[in-house]
């Protein structure tokens, strides 16, 4: 079996080795998927130190060596098609024979860095650099080899990259370039401390873009590639590690100072977009407000490159808007891109931003009574401006709000003292901007967050105006009603009025068939996964007794009408307050069990097994083997009264007959024509079943009642007196039954494995005193009767 297992992995890459020669290198890329499927298979002796010297492992080592020379030759060749595919097998040999194959590498990462300088398409040298990324991360764990390899060879390929970037216009080239630096110069920062001001010169235009900047042609030709989000976003990235390659110790000041910087362009850029309307905003952390009462250019612009970031010109509402959302994205990525040391970072001066963008919002219309209408507009701007910055200011917003999303989820509990101010303007902006769909959004994902974070703690009065964003929460998940799309008929025009009507009549409602509408609602993926995210947390961590009772009914019905599942828990978990303390609250938990028969966690909640938590002094072994001793006398003292006879047994039954009704006389009220003996009986029988209920403690009864033969009860217990007499209260003379409400205590029930006494065993009595006495029992004289 060893030859065969040495010999499968051999054949496969002599097999592939042969694949490689035998194909034309114009039809090689065709071929590579297949190849580098099959080198794991070769995982074994690929990785494996090879001996030339050994004779076992000489054929092994000659289709190693065969192979290898084979992938220097591709990497070398002449046309495209056959360096591209050398490229791919490079790096799927080097990841498949790890350490054996990195320490010969350094001929294939020349071959490598040789087709970043030639004139191949973008595609392969996007290959060539995702390689060499590639293999500088595997070195990492190997001091060896960084000295070898990685130290030198990002001397040369730190400079290609950034001249492939600063010349290229295929933005997916720029992209794989930010993105191989993104990985490496956090572990490499010293190869690139002498590239700095080239990266930040390369990635000014890219962090901070203006797609609608009116000028940028004619002042930066560089910015007229086309910059994709995914490319700004891996700039943004760089921008944000470029503190890693300062000098020793200095790494946190150089992250704080640039933090600053780009707050205070956002500040200045926020003054000029925000021109049209005087702020009434007040820093807290020492920003610059400028005064928007003076003279103002005829348009927004920034043609001043004194920023302390480099940032290129913008001219334009739409340009100005873009910069500064692509800042706030600036400042998202500093809180959620880790650092390698600890900096400490004083939130106030990101908050002061927020709190200035929340505080303007988009006006309502000029004939509704609004508590936002206190705008103060600053007459030296157009209604054209204006309009266009309340078409912009819902985007700012939520750019505003994901910069909140992003020191949630980093600082946490350390922004509990802020909820509530936060929550404040997160109203203030849903109760001007509730009808954009990116705005609800957005909105969503943060109360989720703070809910999450400090729900609990939040007083009434923080709850109260949150009413609004939780109905529309339930509405956003709701179907939408057929009656609201459906499409009303128009009346008809009368003759005096035809002329008038005749151009706003709709032709098309007069053929309206269906009450259904034709066309189904559109569908937001966003908005629905946000408030579905939230509608459980909303039973979950606010205080139900602060829900008003319509909102918990809505929130309920919400979560049964669309099947969520977390929501009916939770709702199941965090019933709402019962206002009848002694009847509590009604609850979903019949439609769960319905809805999610076969979910595991819910079948948990209804049939909870749990084990059985016994409380004080544990039993030994000794206490449970006497306790079984106990049981086995009890057993057999039974068998022994039962075989000693009547009399016992009788005495013991006349004993506490004569104690119950001596302890009755004292408690119970007289029947009339008490001197009857069977009134007397059956009101001391009716006592002995009341004993449990009755104020004086009654005589403790015996562990364990004996059973008793039949002669034994024929003697204790006899039934003459069960003949019914003619004077008995509440009796007719035409059968009636006995009025059982007479009698001071109730009757008790009968009992269970006792059967009714046979007929011939009760004297000589009609059918109508059958029926009167068939369902009355008369205390242990006619038990031990029956069980005669």
């Amino acid at each position: 079996m060893a030859p065969q297992a040495t010999a499968g992995p051999t054949a496969t890459l002599r097999a592939i080795t042969f694949r490689i020669s035998s194909t034309l290198p114009e039809k090689l890329p065709q071929q590579v998927p297949a190849l580098s499927a099959s080198l794991p298979h070769c995982k074994s002796i690929l990785s494996e130190s090879q001996n030339p010297n050994a004779k076992d492992n000489s054929e092994t080592s000659i289709a190693v060596h065969k192979f290898k020379t084979q992938l220097s030759t591709l990497i070398h060749h002449r046309s495209v098609q056959g360096r591209w595919a050398g490229t791919v097998l490079i790096k799927s040999t080097i990841e498949v024979g790890g350490w054996e194959v990195l320490q010969k590498s350094l001929p294939w990462i020349r071959g490598l860095l040789e087709i970043l300088k030639k004139p191949d398409p973008s595609t392969s040298k996007r290959l060539s650099i995702i390689t060499l990324t590639r293999v500088f991360l595997l070195t990492q764990d190997y001091p060896t080899l960084i000295r070898e390899i990685t130290t030198p060879m990002l001397q040369i390929f730190i400079p290609s990259c950034l001249h492939l970037a600063s010349t290229s216009t295929s933005s997916a080239l720029v992209q794989t370039v930010l993105e191989s630096f993104n990985q490496l110069l956090p572990r490499h920062a010293t190869g690139f401390r002498t590239y700095l001001s080239q990266i930040q010169k390369l990635l000014a235009p890219l962090i901070a873009p203006t797609p609608s900047n009116q000028t940028a042609e004619e002042l930066l030709p560089r910015v007229r590639m086309h910059i994709s989000p995914e490319v700004a976003a891996a700039a943004r990235q760089l921008w944000v590690q470029l503190h890693h390659s300062a000098p020793k110790g200095t790494a946190p000041e150089e992250w704080r100072k640039s933090l600053n910087n780009t707050l205070e362009n956002a500040h200045n850029v926020a003054n000029k977009v925000f021109r049209a309307v005087i702020e009434d905003w007040q820093s807290t952390s020492g920003a610059a407000q400028i005064a928007n009462g003076h003279t103002l250019d005829n348009e927004v612009r920034d043609l001043e490159r004194n920023n302390s970031m480099g940032l290129p010109f913008w001219t334009g509402m739409y340009a100005g808007s873009e910069r500064l959302i692509s800042l706030l994205h600036l400042v998202k990525e500093y809180a959620n891109t880790p650092t390698q040391s600890t900096i400490y970072l004083r939130l106030d001066s990101i908050m002061d931003l927020l709190t200035r963008i929340f505080s303007l919002t988009v006006p309502t219309s000029q004939g509704s009574k609004n508590w936002q209408q206190n705008l103060k507009l600053n007459n030296q701007v157009g209604r054209e401006e204006r309009e266009s910055l309340w078409a912009l200011l819902p985007h700012v917003h939520i750019a505003a709000i994901e910069v909140l999303h992003a020191l949630l989820e980093r600082f946490g509990a350390s922004l509990v003292s802020t909820v509530t101010s936060i929550l404040d303007q997160l109203v203030w902006v849903y109760s001007a901007e509730k009808d954009i769909l990116g705005v609800r959004t957005a909105l969503y994902t943060a109360l989720t967050q703070i809910l999450n974070l400090s729900g609990p703690t939040l007083p009434k009065s923080s709850i109260e105006p949150l009413k609004g964003m939780i109905y529309s929460c339930c509405n956003d998940l709701l179907p939408q009603d057929a009656a609201t799309t459906q499409v009303k008929i128009a009346p008809v025009p009368t003759k005096g009025k035809a002329n008038s009507q005749q151009g706003s009549t709709n032709a098309d409602t007069f053929l309206t068939s269906s009450t259904k509408p034709k066309t189904p609602p559109a569908a937001f993926a966003g908005l629905q996964a946000a408030a579905n995210a939230l509608l459980p947390v909303l039973l979950l961590k606010l205080p139900q007794k602060c829900i008003p009772v319509s909102l918990r009914a809505k929130i309920d019905r919400t979560a049964i009408l669309t099947q969520h599942k977390e929501a009916m828990i939770a709702s199941v978990l965090n019933p709402p307050p019962s206002k009848n303390a002694a009847k509590p609250a009604a609850s979903i938990m019949p439609l769960v069990a319905r809805s999610f028969a076969d979910s595991m966690d819910v079948e948990s909640l209804i049939r909870p097994r749990m084990p059985v938590i016994r409380t004080g002094k544990s039993r030994s072994a000794d206490d449970d083997e006497e306790e079984d001793e106990d049981e086995e006398e009890d057993e057999a003292d039974e068998g022994n009264l039962v075989e000693e006879g009547p009399d016992e047994t009788a005495g013991k039954d006349d004993i506490s007959m004569e104690e119950a009704t001596e302890t009755h006389a004292t408690d119970s009220t007289a029947l009339p024509n008490s001197t009857s003996p069977f009134a007397q009986d059956s009101a001391t029988t009716t006592n002995l079943a009341k004993r449990g209920h009755t104020d004086l403690a009654p005589a403790p009864p015996s562990p364990k009642r004996p059973r008793l033969e039949t002669s034994a009860v024929s003697d204790a217990a006899p039934n003459d007196f069960l003949s019914a007499p003619a004077d008995l209260p509440g009796r007719a003379d035409s059968g009636e039954a006995f009025n059982m409400e007479r009698v001071s205590a109730p009757v008790p029930a009968p009992i269970a494995n006792m059967a009714p006494p046979e007929p011939g065993k009760v004297g000589d009595r009609d059918s109508d005193s059958d029926d009167d006495f068939g369902e009355l029992v008369l205390g242990p004289d006619s038990e031990d009767e029956d069980m005669a």
